[in-house]
């Protein structure tokens, strides 16, 4: 880490002093923490520091290193593969079994998304955040659409690959073996 911690309280500490990090005033980082948590850190700070949310800790530490993430990823992690599904992040393509899956620039973002940890459920927050760039404010009409879209684009290409919805919280990529 290359800042100072000032304070740690349920999931989220200020740090100061990161000019690597490219932020030059005190800063906030949510962890994990529910959407009313975060808003009540930034009304707590007012204005004083800058609020940031991660969903997770390797996101937060991403946040705290000397280079952002994206600049140190080598050409190999670019590209995920999980048996026949393979998602390139640089061509903007994905494949099953070295069939092309034609998908809207959204459809990509949530297909490499939902691809980066097959198997894992994907909040609506996580998914608003990462391919939105904005909060999740409970609507999750947004990312339901673009699962829907992504789904029947998947349905043409291949039966055995399916985005399966966890009820109430998000989505999962399920990737056969």
């Amino acid at each position: 880490m290359t800042g100072r911690v000032r304070g740690f309280l349920k999931g989220w500490c200020a740090v100061t002093e990161t000019p690597s990090s490219g932020i030059s005033a005190p800063y906030v980082i949510c962890v994990g923490t529910t959407l009313e948590d975060t808003a009540g850190i930034a009304e707590a700070v007012d204005r004083r520091a800058v609020v940031l949310v991660a969903p997770d800790t390797d996101t937060a530490r991403g946040l705290l290193r000397e280079q952002p993430p994206a600049s140190r990823r080598s050409e190999s992690a670019d590209i995920i593969v999980h048996g026949h599904l393979r998602v390139d992040a640089t061509a903007r393509e994905v494949t099953w079994a070295g069939v092309n899956i034609e998908l809207s620039a959204r459809e990509f973002d949530l297909m490499a998304t939902l691809a980066s940890d097959a198997g894992r459920v994907w909040t609506f927050e996580e998914l608003m955040s990462r391919i939105w760039k904005t909060r999740y404010l409970g609507d999750a009409d947004p990312v339901v659409s673009a699962v829907k879209r992504l789904r029947k684009r998947l349905a043409v290409a291949v039966a055995e690959l399916r985005v399966v919805s966890v009820r109430g919280v998000g989505f999962r990529l399920v990737v056969p073996d």
